[in-house]
């Protein structure tokens, strides 16, 4: 778990343990990948608020084991 409130797209990926390439795919077409979130831009940056990804992590389909 981190402290931080807003996390850039290399800390979002480890966070989510996948690699930013993964997000870029995402982002590019967030209806086919569960409607991740939007990131807010910081300086010309994005970043997302990491309430908004738990909330994401929360929305998905569960998989059975």
């Amino acid at each position: 778990m981190t402290n931080k409130t807003w996390l850039n797209k290399m800390e979002t990926a480890e966070y989510l343990g996948i690699t930013t390439r993964t997000i870029d795919r995402w982002r590019k077409e967030p209806q086919t990948y569960y409607h991740f979130p939007a990131p807010r831009y910081v300086a010309g940056r994005p970043r997302w608020n990491i309430k908004d990804l738990d909330a994401w992590i929360a929305s998905q389909p569960k998989t059975a084991d």
